[in-house]
């Protein structure tokens, strides 16, 4: 019986990390803009987040606190955006319980109004919660690695 309960358990903690996985790629999709007429979706976003969700970048000194003001922020900051394609890869995905931490590293390309095409490296250390609903994002802390302007 401990060997069923052994591998329920081991089944359900990579189901968890399949929809974290899942989760922080859709984050990207509602973020990307600029190809086959794809715009950032900002009314999706709140679906992802916690309520209480935080969003901060040391580099660029920027935070927000709460879904409504990570959404505003990020309208504003985006604003001039032309172009913009995320990629998370290399997850460290550690669940305990109903909350998990995800370490990621991401790449993202863009291009502004002024053509100003910048290839941006950076890691993305993501707070998760188990909610009804399932996983939602409950805090992203954006660590600069190293940006490429051309």
């Amino acid at each position: 019986m401990e060997e069923s309960t052994s591998l329920e358990a081991k089944i359900k903690k990579l189901e968890d990390i399949a929809e974290i996985i899942k989760l922080t790629s859709t984050y990207g999709l509602y973020i990307n803009k600029g190809w086959n007429g794809k715009s950032m979706d900002f009314d999706k976003l709140s679906s992802i987040f916690t309520e209480d969700a935080t969003w901060e970048s040391s580099a660029t000194n920027v935070k927000a606190d709460g879904i409504d003001e990570i959404i505003a922020m990020l309208k504003e900051k985006t604003a001039g955006i032309t172009f913009a394609m995320h990629s998370f890869t290399n997850p460290i995905i550690d669940i305990n319980g109903d909350t998990a931490t995800g370490n990621w590293l991401m790449w993202a390309c863009t291009n502004s109004e002024i053509n100003h095409p910048n290839h941006i490296c950076q890691s993305e250390d993501i707070k998760y919660m188990r909610t009804p609903e399932g996983w939602r994002i409950n805090a992203v802390n954006l660590h600069f690695g190293q940006r490429l302007i051309q």
